[in-house]
């Protein structure tokens, strides 16, 4: 002060807005204090620990952010329960935490409840949600989901026998591309060739030589996902197959593949082929 006076360069209220000032940063730090980051953050530096594999410390960070409703820390938390990762095994507590993420639609959590229910993991075996939970899983294009449908269709388990519902969720899961999970891609693969073998030999559907051809040029795309000695005994029952095919059918076979895939065939070069 000058004379008396404030400073200029202040205003004459300085102490009382230097007071509001103070009590706003207080209150910015206790809501940090109480909220330091949301869940999608927690969730983010959970998984990095998972990764490094530190489960005591992705544990808390995956509770807090499971709690505050992130479907992947839901899932994860149910993992963790699951597995024994930073906390005892509790398949109750599992299977609690997968039951809400699969209700906010997370396919993980999903496919675990499928599980849970299908084999009486942590809680009493039921067929039926088994079956619901895969038929939620298997919209979401789940491979493993898609096929375990198709097989409740043909065995009737959860679900009634429904033979062409087996065989649309049959198609559906064969026209999916390859990924590199071998065990999926896999999945994709064996369905082609089990619905060449079904169109031939008049299993569950009516025989019908083309189109058992047609699928056996879309197994031909991923069929190193079999062994060598299984690929060269299906280039012999191609090979015996085009037999009892007209010179027209086999012109216009490759095209009509390419359309029942929904996209180009990459491998026909290779039908008479077993590739390691």
């Amino acid at each position: 002060m000058v004379g008396g006076l404030l400073h200029p360069a202040f205003p004459a209220d300085t102490p009382t807005l230097m007071k509001q000032y103070f009590f706003l940063l207080l209150a910015a730090l206790w809501a940090f204090a109480i909220y330091p980051q949301d869940a999608d953050s927690l969730n983010v530096q959970s998984k990095e620990l998972l990764y490094q594999k530190n489960f005591d410390k992705a544990f808390p960070l995956l509770q807090q952010a499971a709690e505050m409703g992130q479907a992947e820390a839901q899932y994860n938390l149910g993992y963790a329960y699951h597995r024994g990762m930073g906390t005892r095994i509790d398949l109750e507590k599992a299977n609690s935490w997968y039951e809400r993420s699969a209700a906010q639609g997370y396919n993980d959590a999903l496919y675990a409840m499928m599980m849970a229910y299908g084999n009486g993991d942590g809680l009493e075996q039921d067929l039926e949600k088994a079956f619901s939970y895969a038929l939620q899983c298997a919209n979401n294009g789940d491979s493993t989901c898609m096929w375990n449908v198709a097989n409740c269709y043909k065995q009737g388990m959860g679900t009634e026998v429904n033979l062409q519902q087996m065989l649309e969720w049959s198609v559906r899961l064969a026209q999916l591309p390859n990924p590199g999970d071998l065990q999926k891609s896999g999945y994709i693969t064996s369905v082609r060739l089990e619905l060449a073998y079904m169109y031939r030999d008049g299993r569950d559907v009516q025989a019908d030589p083309y189109r058992a051809y047609l699928w056996f040029m879309i197994y031909n795309e991923f069929k190193r996902d079999f062994s060598f000695f299984q690929q060269e005994q299906v280039v012999k029952e191609i090979q015996q197959l085009e037999d009892q095919l007209s010179a027209e059918q086999l012109k216009a076979a490759p095209t009509d593949a390419e359309a029942l895939l929904g996209r180009p065939l990459q491998n026909l070069e290779k039908l008479y082929e077993a590739e390691m």
